[in-house]
């Protein structure tokens, strides 16, 4: 399972929800500390647990001009990548076929960067 500080998640034993407040080691294990409710915390195994939802944050001025650019960026390929096929004598069937390879290999690449600048997650 993997974890973010922060995830909602449900305690099975007492049904209580609570964010996951960090993870800490005790001898072979790993434990998970749940801040519930209250002020209180609790120390449980990862296995106890079940996520409820995972926080999303707001999208930034930044980050929507970034993924306008990345789409104009993609659009411009896909249409490159389609022309070049046409030029080439490509059928219509081949020249969807690269207009969406090329479409792709930019939205790919822009998913994959904002995979790497996410919030980090914790194998418990």
């Amino acid at each position: 399972m993997k974890l973010a500080i922060g995830d909602v998640v449900r305690v099975r034993d007492d049904k209580a929800l609570g964010t996951v407040a960090g993870i800490t080691d005790r001898e072979t294990e790993r434990l998970v500390l749940v801040r519930v409710p209250g002020g209180g915390t609790c120390i449980t195994e990862p296995r106890e647990l079940t996520i409820v939802a995972r926080p999303v944050a707001p999208m930034t001025t930044g980050r929507s001009v970034v993924a306008l650019f990345a789409l104009g960026v993609a659009l411009v390929a896909g249409f490159i990548s389609c022309r070049s096929a046409q030029e080439l004598g490509a059928s219509w069937a081949l020249t969807l076929v690269s207009s969406l390879g090329g479409f792709c290999a930019v939205m790919i690449t822009y998913q994959w960067c904002l995979r790497l600048t996410g919030p980090r997650r914790f194998r418990v």
